[in-house]
C-alpha cells in the first residue's frame, strides 16, 4: 500500500536558512522514516516536512547525527558515499522519468533526470549531467563537521526545488489536487553506529533499493 502525503501551500515566505524549527515549519506535519525492509526504528532519528508555492517544492529535513561528516565539493560528486539526504520524484506517478536530488552535510548536490531505471548501467553520471537550475538550498550544523572525536547534535537541510526547471512539468505549478509520486531518504555513516552506516527511508520498502517507485509514497498538492 501506497502512503500519502499532503503537502500545503506555504502562504509566508520560506525564506530557505537551513533551520527545521523555524515559525513557517512549525504547523506542518512531519514524516517519519523506517529501516528498510524490517521497517524497523532507525538508532540516528530523521525527521522531514514539505511545502510548496507558485514556485518550488520545500523539503525541510533534521537529522540527528553523533558524528557528521561530508568532504565532497564537487556538484554531481557521489554525495551519497558520505552523509547524505535524499528526494526522489516522480511527477506522474508510476510513469518514468524521475528525478532525484542527494545533498550533503556541506550542501553539495547531486541531481539526476533518470529517464529509465536501470538504463544508466553502472556509470552515476549518465542521468546526471542534467543540472536543476534555481535549485536552492541551505544547511545549519549543530556539532563539528568532520571530527569524529567529538559527538554531534543534528544537522537540518533545506531545498526548493524550482517547478520550472523540472522537464516533465511543462514550467507550470502544481494545482491544489495534483498528485506526484515521493520518496525521502538518509545515508548515515557514522562512527557511533554498530555497522558503521545506517540507510533510512520515509517509505517502508520491501527491499533496499531507493530507486523502486512502486512503493514510493504519494504527494498530494493541496491549498
Amino acid at each position: 500500500m501506497v502512503d500519502l502525503y499532503r503537502v500545503g501551500f506555504a502562504h509566508e515566505s520560506v525564506g530557505l536558512d537551513g533551520r527545521f524549527d523555524k515559525p513557517v515549519w512549525n504547523q506542518v506535519p512531519s514524516l517519519e522514516f523506517f529501516l528498510p525492509v524490517t521497517c524497523g526504528k532507525p538508532l540516528s532519528l530523521t525527521q522531514a516536512k514539505m511545502l510548496w508555492d507558485s514556485q518550488y517544492l520545500y523539503v525541510v529535513f533534521r537529522a540527528y547525527d553523533k558524528d557528521i561528516w561530508s568532504y565532497l565539493t564537487e556538484r554531481d560528486a557521489t554525495t551519497c558515499h558520505e552523509d547524505v539526504l535524499e528526494i526522489f520524484l516522480q511527477t506522474h506517478p508510476g510513469r518514468e522519468p524521475y528525478f532525484n536530488f542527494e545533498i550533503n552535510a556541506l550542501g553539495t548536490v547531486y541531481d539526476a533526470y533518470n529517464l529509465k531505471r536501470n538504463a544508466g548501467g553502472g556509470d552515476h553520471h549518465r542521468w546526471s549531467r542534467w543540472n536543476c537550475a534555481g535549485l536552492k538550498t541551505a544547511v545549519t550544523i549543530k556539532g563539528t563537521l568532520n571530527d569524529p572525536s567529538d559527538v554531534d547534535e543534528y544537522w537540518d537541510l533545506e531545498v526548493a526545488v524550482p517547478f520550472a526547471e523540472l522537464p516533465t512539468w511543462e514550467g507550470k505549478p502544481p494545482r491544489p489536487g495534483d498528485a506526484w509520486r515521493f520518496h525521502l531518504a538518509r545515508y548515515d555513516y557514522s562512527v557511533y553506529l554498530p555497522d558503521g552506516v545506517e540507510l533510512q527511508s520515509c517509505t517502508k520498502l520491501s527491499r533496499v533499493d531507493f530507486h523502486r517507485y512502486e512503493e514510493w509514497m504519494n504527494l498530494e498538492f493541496t491549498k
